[in-house]
């Protein structure tokens, strides 16, 4: 996963014909439909290289 529209893994399912209508919140603290820390770590890592300063995820 290199970008937050990727598939974190083969549970994800969002997609232009089935967009998960928590999409944005699940990107910044996801994934919520299901537990993998895997995901959850590779969610981290993107926002830790995107991320500009420490109010980030307090916009």
């Amino acid at each position: 996963m290199q970008k937050f529209i990727d598939h974190c893994c083969a549970e994800c399912f969002h997609s232009p014909q089935t967009p998960c209508d928590k999409f944005v919140e699940c990107s910044l603290s996801g994934p919520l439909c299901h537990e993998n820390g895997a995901c959850r770590a590779a969610r981290e890592a993107i926002i830790a290289r995107l991320a500009h300063s420490p109010a980030y995820r307090e916009q």
